[in-house]
């Protein structure tokens, strides 16, 4: 018996077919291209800095360690899938060096960010960075760039001096996989360090232990964030305005040109402010964008915000069931591996910084990169831009001359 099929509805269906098809595999490959090992090894990326400061953390202020990885957890995933870029949050540096050094407690601590992710939220909302950043020149970007390289490779060096034929053995982990896209140095580093303080006993298997954990909370307090912010936050917003607001928009893009949505300084601060305002309430940490973690993310792999978004299921489970056994794993984590890793980002930034550059602008660059390293972001950025009017107004001169 033959069945009969009006002809329009039979051509629709044969069109329909491949139509489904080649939706069902664009869908396929953009999730392979958002999730796989290269993203992953991308979001192992920023551990570098992201550890140490950790460490600090949870073993002298005393913060809760499920607080802590929940947070970054969930924020990640939430940035990673609005942006889809990698731009994960890293601890703010001024605050976190400032509390670990002189051991706040974990109420001034969260204190202190929750006022900044005040300020930040209304400086997001007026749209009054943009006017800032629109007028700071690239010259002046560079110098921060370079000097953010300097302050990484720095510590890195520091991080890799404690052993230096595993540091050698790290970078040339680094450099030889570097031509093969497939496997990250990231994750056979990771890897490496875990074997090395297993071997090494200097944690055993029955210390990590799988369980749910015990979570504080914290209430901030008015005055710990009006200590907290003379102390350090004030600072860090200075900071945070030139390596964030200016340096990682400029970052994205250099290494993202093609990217058709507009990251702007408001939704960064805006991001910054609302996470500061809710983390502390969990026993986060004071967090911020940056591009040093934009680059190391960069650097082993990442591309998309996948990364963040697997940097972030990793690090909420680790917070809801490894929380008491991360202190014991970060603090015998091999500091040459982590340091290997830091001056790979660190030599990324500086490579960036001299990109499509002129002979005029090399003196301001290198003197701000230089008071970067020697005083602080603040201090260089300052310098570098009254460096680079006053050489504008000289080439000025010298040219209405001629």
């Amino acid at each position: 018996m033959w069945n009969y099929v009006p002809q329009e509805a039979s051509m629709k269906d044969i069109s329909d077919i491949p139509s489904e098809e080649n939706k069902r595999h664009h869908t396929q490959r953009k999730f392979l291209t958002k999730f796989n090992l290269t993203e992953f090894g991308g979001a192992l990326g920023d551990w570098g800095t992201l550890i140490p400061f950790i460490i600090g953390y949870i073993s002298i202020v005393g913060l809760n360690p499920a607080g802590v990885f929940l947070c970054l957890g969930i924020t990640n995933i939430i940035l990673g899938i609005k942006f889809n870029l990698p731009l994960p949050v890293q601890p703010q540096k001024t605050i976190g060096t400032i509390a670990i050094s002189q051991a706040w407690s974990p109420n001034l601590v969260v204190s202190t960010g929750f006022g900044t992710g005040v300020i930040w939220t209304v400086l997001g909302f007026t749209k009054f960075l943009e006017k800032i950043v629109k007028k700071v020149p690239q010259t002046a970007v560079r110098g921060i760039q370079l000097g953010l390289g300097l302050i990484l490779g720095w510590t890195a060096l520091q991080l890799m001096s404690s052993d230096i034929v595993l540091s050698i053995i790290s970078i040339s982990v680094i450099l030889i996989l570097l031509k093969i896209k497939r496997m990250p140095s990231s994750i056979i580093l990771v890897a490496l360090g875990i074997i090395l303080i297993i071997w090494n006993q200097s944690i055993i298997l029955s210390d990590i232990q799988v369980k749910l954990p015990t979570f504080t909370f914290q209430i901030p307090q008015w005055d710990n964030i009006i200590l907290g912010m003379l102390i350090a936050g004030i600072a860090q917003l200075f900071i945070t305005l030139t390596n964030v607001m200016i340096a990682t928009i400029s970052l994205i893009k250099e290494l993202f040109p093609e990217k058709d949505e507009k990251v702007d300084a408001s939704d960064l601060a805006l991001n910054m402010g609302i996470m500061n305002i809710i983390t502390p309430f969990l026993g986060g940490i004071p967090l911020c964008h940056g591009s040093g973690g934009l680059a190391s993310q960069y650097a082993f792999g990442a591309r998309t915000g996948g990364s963040m978004i697997l940097e972030g299921l990793l690090e909420i489970f680790l917070g809801l069931f490894l929380s008491d056994s991360l202190f014991l794993i970060f603090t015998a984590f091999p500091e040459a591996i982590l340091g290997a890793m830091l001056v790979y980002t660190a030599f990324l930034l500086a490579k960036i910084s001299f990109k499509d550059y002129s002979l005029n602008s090399i003196p301001v660059i290198i003197t701000s990169a230089i008071l970067c390293l020697l005083f602080n972001i603040t201090v260089g950025f300052i310098v570098g831009l009254i460096l680079y009017y006053i050489f504008k107004f000289i080439e000025k001169k010298l040219n209405t001359q001629n």
